[in-house]
């Protein structure tokens, strides 16, 4: 067990979009010699470095190296004068204020206030073998690659789906006419099959990228928004499948009334909890996520907060997107403050628009805020300029 001082401990586990916000925050008070929080303060997170899922796509068409499109964890550890622990969690005792994590051996972390910002799991429950939530994540708590089926590549872990979308390239240059399958019906597997047509096109004109997207695509959308980005599917030349996939084996994808000959299958099917949610004992709601109030924080252990794909507010639905994460998560990075010094906290309340930029695989783009959409290059290279602003946001 391990302890750090008698000082309070503010464990921060996982290296998303408001950790990666407080860690910044943290730098730059040290910089300025400023007054920042009175407490040991430690990050718990599997990867010295973190992968920004908003230009994923860039990178996976080629647009982006991939040291672009990464955030160095450690080093932005150093800066902000936080202890920086490479580990996977594997269990949360909110009743014990403890953690448990693993890496080269299994240790335990106490603390005073934790901060969950682990993201979660690729709901890979389409295939046969995964008929319920328990079930699924029993079957891979062992194993946590996010699908049963080692065919599958689920879109998380980013870090391990950087490693396949490599192999599969290599695949596809070695291949007459390569067939790749991604399935998803929200906003990023559209970005995820048009940044790869562009890719696989680019090897092989022969190359084809199927979307097996069910009835329901873009449902989070205004119709607008949807017709514009459909046009952009039959640009690339993409097969669009309105069917529920159902299995993969043997080469061959089923859906509701067909038999797909492929090579490989990416899927982007939303998210559910990590597998260290089955046991917790914090409240969880749905499928695996931490149940928090407005402030973002655990509505059965208050000293817990938690942003981003691992939670769910209990008051009001606010979708798993990377907007959430960043605007949340800076109202956390303020609880968090407001908590360890007995202070009022905040209310984090979404924006009824936000503004939202879908990457079409080419250097162009789809804008929606509200009812208004827009599209061109030029919604491209502002989208472009907002993510390096993000990734860039400590170098400067």
């Amino acid at each position: 067990m391990t302890k750090f001082s008698s000082k309070k401990t503010l464990l921060l586990a996982g290296a998303g979009h408001a950790h990666i916000g407080m860690l910044r925050r943290l730098s730059a008070a040290r910089i300025k010699d400023a007054d920042t929080i009175d407490a040991d303060i430690h990050l718990i997170s599997e990867q010295p470095q973190t992968i920004y899922s908003g230009m994923l796509p860039g990178w996976m068409a080629g647009h982006y190296q991939l040291h672009d499109i990464s955030i160095d964890i450690k080093s932005l550890c150093v800066r902000a004068g936080v202890r920086f622990i490479q580990q996977s969690l594997v269990q949360v005792n909110a009743a014990s204020n403890k953690v448990v994590t693993t890496g080269d051996e299994q240790t335990d972390f106490d603390y005073d206030v934790l901060s969950l910002n682990t993201g979660a799991d690729t709901d890979m429950r389409w295939q046969p073998d995964h008929n319920s939530y328990n079930e699924y994540r029993s079957d891979n708590d062992d194993n946590n690659t996010g699908a049963a089926n080692t065919n599958v590549i689920a879109i998380r872990p980013l870090s391990t789906f950087i490693t396949q979308w490599q192999r599969i390239l290599k695949a596809a240059q070695q291949s007459e006419k390569y067939q790749l399958a991604i399935i998803g019906a929200g906003a990023a597997a559209i970005e995820l099959v048009m940044a790869a047509q562009v890719a696989l096109r680019n090897i092989n004109r022969n190359h084809q990228v199927t979307l097996v997207c069910g009835e329901n695509l873009l449902s989070g959308f205004n119709s607008g928004f949807r017709q514009r980005v459909i046009k952009q599917l039959h640009r690339h030349d993409i097969t669009i499948v309105r069917e529920r996939a159902s299995d993969y084996r043997d080469g061959k994808l089923s859906t509701t009334h067909k038999s797909l000959p492929i090579n490989a299958v990416i899927a982007a099917t939303g998210v559910i909890g990590s597998a260290w949610t089955v046991s917790t004992d914090l409240e969880i709601e749905g499928d695996g996520f931490v149940a928090v109030n407005d402030k973002q924080q655990s509505v059965s252990h208050p000293n817990v907060f938690a942003v981003g794909d691992v939670a769910t507010r209990i008051d009001k639905y606010v979708a798993h997107s990377g907007v959430h994460s960043v605007h949340g998560g800076a109202v956390e990075a303020d609880n968090l403050l407001a908590y360890l010094g007995n202070n009022v906290m905040k209310s984090y309340q979404p924006k009824s628009r936000t503004l939202y930029l879908l990457s079409c695989g080419d250097k162009y783009a789809i804008g929606s805020w509200g009812n208004v959409n827009l599209q061109g290059r030029w919604v491209w290279r502002l989208k472009k300029y907002i993510d390096k602003q993000f990734i860039e946001a400590d170098k400067n």
